[in-house]
Parts: C-alpha cells; sequence; structure tokens
C-alpha cells in the first residue's frame, strides 16, 4: 500500500483529540500542546492524505463529514494498538477494563474524576473507546459503556446513573438584545430532534416550535456555538459548568427534566459465567461519585 496511507502517530492522535474534544482548544488541551501545533498536524495529515477532514470558518474548526467517518477509524485503530501494547507488557486480561464513553461527558465530567478510581483500584488498567449510539458491545470487546437516551439497548443490562436536566442558555451578549428570549434562534443535538419541542410543551408554551437554525453531534460543539452567540441551546447545566461559572454561558429559565438519562451498560450476561469484577467495581463507584454530586 502507498506509504502517505499511513500518516505519523501525531497527526492521527490529534485528529482523534479533535474528535473527542470537539475544538482544537480542547485537544490542544488534552494534548499538552499549542492550539496551532494541533492545526499543523491536522494540515499536514490533510495534505498527506489529500483529503479536507475539517470545515474552517474563521477561528472555528470542525471535523466534515470525511473527518468524522476517518476520525472513528483512527479511534478503532488506536484502540487496537493499545490492546496490543497492554498484552505485550504482560497485562492481566482479568485486570483490563475497555470503556464506551460520551465525548461531552467523558471530558467534561468522567476524566476530572478518573484519578480518584486510579488510586482506589490501581491493579485495574483502563481503556477508553469514544461512542456516540447503540452498538453491539461483545463484537466490539467492549466490557460497558455510558449511555444516553431513554434507557433501551439491545442485548444490554443498563443501571441508571442519573436523570437528566436541561436549561436554554445562551451568550450574554445575545441574551440581552432580545425582547423575548423564547424567540431567539435555536442551535440543537442532531440526535435528539425533539428536545425543543419536549422543552417547550413542558413550559406550556404555545405555537409550533421554530426549526433549528443548526445542528450538532456532540454537546461540546453545540455549548461553543451558543457562547459564540449563534443561538440558544438546550443544554445539561452539569456538562457546561466551565461556561455557566465564567459567564460565558447564562442561563435564561430553570432546569427541567429532559426525558433523557445516563446509563452504565453492561453486556446481558452469559448464564452460568461470573461478572467480570472490574466491570462491578468501576459501576459502583460511578454510582457513589454521581451520589456525592447530588448531595452536593
Amino acid at each position: 500500500m502507498q506509504r502517505r496511507l499511513f500518516p505519523g502517530m501525531s497527526a492521527l492522535m490529534a485528529l482523534d483529540a479533535l474528535a473527542r474534544a470537539g475544538s482544537v482548544t480542547g485537544a490542544a488541551r488534552e494534548l499538552s500542546l499549542t492550539q496551532g501545533a494541533v492545526s499543523r498536524q491536522i494540515a499536514a495529515l490533510e495534505t498527506q492524505l489529500g483529503v479536507t477532514l475539517i470545515d474552517r470558518k474563521g477561528r472555528q474548526a470542525a471535523l466534515n463529514e470525511a473527518g468524522r467517518a476517518y476520525s472513528a477509524r483512527v479511534r478503532a485503530a488506536l484502540d487496537l494498538l493499545g490492546q496490543g501494547a497492554l498484552e505485550a507488557l504482560g497485562q492481566a486480561p482479568e485486570n483490563g477494563l475497555k470503556l464506551a464513553i460520551l465525548p461531552t461527558f467523558g471530558t467534561r465530567w468522567l476524566m476530572p474524576r478518573i484519578p480518584g478510581f486510579v488510586r482506589r483500584h490501581p491493579e485495574i488498567t483502563l481503556q477508553f473507546a469514544t461512542r456516540i449510539g447503540w452498538f453491539d458491545l461483545r463484537a466490539e470487546g467492549v466490557d460497558a459503556a455510558i449511555h444516553s437516551g431513554p434507557g433501551t439497548w439491545p442485548g444490554g443490562r443498563l443501571t441508571l446513573l442519573m436523570q437528566e436536566r436541561v436549561v436554554p442558555v445562551a451568550a450574554p451578549s445575545l441574551a440581552r438584545s432580545a425582547s423575548d428570549w423564547t424567540r431567539l434562534p435555536l442551535l440543537a443535538l442532531s440526535s435528539r430532534p425533539q428536545a425543543w419541542a419536549s422543552w417547550r410543551a413542558a413550559r406550556g408554551l404555545a405555537g409550533p416550535t421554530p426549526a433549528p437554525v443548526m445542528r450538532f453531534e456532540q454537546f461540546a460543539t453545540l455549548a461553543q456555538a451558543a457562547a459564540g452567540g449563534l443561538g440558544l441551546a438546550l443544554m445539561p447545566a452539569f456538562l457546561i459548568r466551565p461556561e455557566l461559572d465564567s459567564g460565558a454561558l447564562v442561563p435564561l429559565d430553570e432546569e427541567r427534566p429532559s426525558g433523557s438519562g445516563y446509563w452504565f451498560v453492561e453486556p446481558e450476561p452469559i448464564t452460568g459465567a461470573p461478572e467480570k469484577r472490574p466491570v462491578a467495581q468501576f459501576r459502583d463507584w460511578l454510582l457513589t461519585e454521581i451520589a456525592r454530586d447530588t448531595v452536593v
């Protein structure tokens, strides 16, 4: 195969970080690089492959369709390389735990707490993969997933972590300029086409729901668009705490249940097979962390 089809690891990790973080800024923070360095890595990758992977608008950059498809392949390849390295190092399989996590939930809520789990269970080797939506856990060799939705997963056993509550938010400048903030342009998550209609119905607003002016695949990019003044976003407050604390986003109403939840998903147990101990330990730790947040 042509050598140009095998980019360097630094470029692939930059693309993977951008896909998970949803922004060059987030990718740079994760990789401990400058934003310019991440941008140059991805530009070099595009040049080597001869294809555009991100759409650039001013200082904003987001993966296009080709970039999303390729980054999914890159993530799978990095997962395989990581697993191979663990096997080469002689890590015991029973002490490994591969988790599929939601991008924004992973970066905003889970990762800051992971050091606590590592301190409590240093014998467990964690491996993370980013997934959105349903997939076959056993077929992909995933021990468990964190999923958001109504609580259904074919072939999965679900444990509720928390019910989701959402709040409409906007940039301060946009909120100040609107005499009726319920008429602001709407931003939406692609995977939740009915979110605004459900929220308006719960609030008792009459009339048809306006069509969103933009749709996004991840909460992180949705939050960035709202902070940039592009429209009104419906967001789980716990995922945008930094923006709320800094004033980059302001809440325009009270939090309301979205009808969705966050779930810990395991494959349906095989009759007679023992539960994998690291899965149970991670599930119990998650529930403890969420209970602590609720109390606070």
